[in-house]
């Protein structure tokens, strides 16, 4: 149990402190470039030694999120980024092209990769291809089975999604915000259309607008335990958008639960920071039914009472759950939708409920936002021990002892003339820790006639607790002796990576005669269990089709989904070899043609957007 690890998400430098202070083992970030929360606060590589000397200090790791594709005229650029990173002490890499991993390893043989969730890594198949390429950690498809899991656990380290927002899209694999908004959700601008109200039409559906692609929040506190059993490393709450409470309660409620402890007044505050269709445990366990959050996209809170009243702009409630706080936010919800929202705010008769929009007497009032919360969290802060030994004497340098070593000053200690400083005031000033979470436990030992120039002092104090503070970066500079091996990508591959030009058709149970002008077919069955689907194919394929094929000019590919499971693998196993290859939409594709010994077909949903991946995919 000791070596299970809560992984928070952290998009901004107050969200990072909530982790820490919080029971977070390891945090997740993402830098101002590459970045699939591009518009998450992030933070930039000057301040990534400090954010991870933090971090350290406190035994929490940080893992650097590059997990957006890149494209050729980035590649340099992108690692370049990467070797920033490594040499500020990251504890690992988030990549989500999984052909970077052999060339990354190239340059920095010790580097620690995990691959992203994006890469859609779903099965044993696609964990050993993640493995060979350098990669240490697998970072699951939130649709993972949990029988597939345990697979996967057994043989690489593991991070599954225990909490957070779900994607409409299997992971990785969504283009939906690129092709209606220009925005790609694999580029980090993810204009989220799955969260937008679409109209429900057709033959006795009553015309009406609902959220009907949006997903409720996953949350598997109540399935921890077998995860926990298949062997699962790391557990990542999701929200790197989310709010400063949000990581606070996220990770108050989830340190407790990873011990065995189900708090539900730390899980009410949770939903009460952020809480989409009141969670779903997803498709990891079977689909659940309260998946979809048809009725509320966003928070809708947690419910506290009921509208007795509306009196001009102000609600009256009745039966509720809370004392509110000027500040405190509520929704006002009919029929499970958002028809209004108040906030509380002081008046001459006490706190009253400010209202806007439209409530009936009934109608739910759910806290979206409780300040008395808000402050609680904000007043945690960890501090680090720090014992603090100053000496001196007429004559000599001053000497200051933190935690065992000692820093002399630049200056004389001299005579006071008038008046000497007090051993009070040098504990004072050692209290003082500027920018470092220190706590400090400071002593003196003087004589009663000394003068010490205050800057002086401070310049000493700073100048050793700063080098306390960064030692726990754990920088990587000695390291990296073969960063020029970055290439000119172009030049790099443009002799060995040459293809030559070819006409394909993806077809189904049904072709026709003008598929035999075709170079190569891709067979997707509607049911890959159907004898009578692949038997009409070939018969249809050898009708039309024979002397292209007779030549060898014709190639048929069995198409693989980037979603496969053992079972799924079992059958394409048994009708692989009546195919010429696979065409492969995810990496346990590639793996399992590799096994079958097929030829590879890449999909498009392999996402090679650049000639490195390219190359290493050839």
């Amino acid at each position: 149990m000791n070596d299970l690890e809560l992984l928070a998400p952290v998009g901004c430098e107050e969200n990072f402190y909530a982790a820490v202070n919080f029971g977070a083992d390891a945090v997740y970030i993402g830098l101002s470039e590459f970045s699939a929360r591009k518009n998450a606060g992030n933070f930039s590589l000057e301040r990534l030694p400090y954010v991870l000397s933090y971090a350290h200090l406190f035994g929490v790791k940080v893992y650097v999120a590059v997990n957006t594709l890149i494209k050729n005229a980035e590649l340099d650029g992108y690692f370049e980024t990467i070797k920033q990173a490594y040499v500020c002490g990251a504890d690992a890499l988030i990549v989500q092209d999984v052909f970077f991993g052999r060339y990354l390893k190239s340059l920095f043989p010790d580097i620690v990769l995990h691959l992203s969730t994006q890469a859609g890594i779903n099965n044993l198949d696609g964990a050993k291809l993640a493995a060979s390429y350098g990669f240490s950690r697998v970072i699951l498809a939130r649709e993972t089975p949990i029988a597939e899991i345990k697979k996967i656990a057994s043989f690489i380290e593991t991070e599954v999604f225990i909490h957070g927002a779900l994607c409409t899209s299997f992971s990785g694999h969504c283009y939906f915000s690129s092709f209606v908004g220009g925005k790609s959700g694999n580029r980090g601008l993810c204009r989220q259309p799955c969260r937008k109200l679409y109209k429900y039409e057709g033959k006795g559906i009553k015309d009406e607008y609902r959220y009907a692609l949006s997903l409720a929040d996953l949350s598997l506190s109540k399935r921890l335990d077998e995860l926990i059993t298949a062997g699962v490393k790391s557990f990542k709450i999701e929200g790197r958008m989310r709010s400063f409470e949000y990581v606070c309660a996220a990770c108050d409620f989830y340190s407790d639960a990873l011990k065995g402890v189900l708090d539900k007044k730390k899980y009410d505050n949770l939903l009460r920071t952020y809480n989409r269709g009141n969670c779903t445990e997803g498709l990891g366990f079977g689909q659940d039914g309260k998946l979809i959050s048809d009725k509320i996209q966003n928070h809708c809170g947690v419910a506290v009472g009921l509208v007795a009243a509306v009196k001009g702009d102000v609600l009256i409630a009745r039966n509720l759950k809370t004392n509110p706080s000027e500040g405190d936010c509520f929704k006002i919800i009919s029929d499970e939708k958002e028809v209004g929202n108040c906030v509380a705010v002081s008046s001459p008769n006490g706190i009253v409920l400010k209202f806007k929009g439209k409530a009936s007497v009934g109608d739910v009032i759910a806290v979206t936002k409780d300040v008395s919360l808000s402050d609680c969290y904000s007043s945690r802060r960890k501090l680090f021990p720090v014992t603090a030994r100053f000496t001196a004497e007429v004559g000599k340098p001053p000497v200051l002892t933190v935690n065992g070593k000692a820093y002399e000053g630049n200056f004389i200690c001299q005579k006071a003339l008038t008046s000497a400083v007090t051993k009070s005031e040098i504990k004072e000033n050692l209290r003082k820790t500027d920018v470092f979470p220190f706590g400090v436990t400071p002593s003196c030992e003087m004589g009663n006639d000394l003068f010490i120039l205050k800057r002086s002092l401070n310049e000493l104090r700073a100048r050793a607790y700063s080098d306390l503070f960064y030692s726990y970066a754990a920088l990587n500079e000695k390291r990296v002796n073969n960063a020029d091996k970055i290439n000119d990508f172009n030049d790099f591959y443009a002799t060995r990576n040459q293809c030559g030009s070819s006409l394909s058709a993806l077809v189904g149970s049904s072709i026709d005669v003008r598929f035999g002008v075709f170079d190569n077919l891709i067979f997707c069955p509607d049911d890959y269990n159907s004898e009578q689907e692949f038997s009409a194919l070939f018969k249809t394929v050898n009708a039309i089709c024979e002397k292209r094929r007779s030549e060898r000019k014709q190639k048929i590919y069995l198409y693989l989904p980037p979603f496969l499971t053992s079972d799924d693998e079992a059958i394409i196993t048994e009708k692989a070899g009546r195919f010429d290859g696979l065409y492969c939409e995810g990496a346990s594709g590639i793996f399992l043609a590799k096994r079958l010994k097929k030829e590879i077909f890449g999909g498009v949903e392999l996402n090679v957007t650049n000639l490195l991946s390219f190359g290493e995919l050839k």
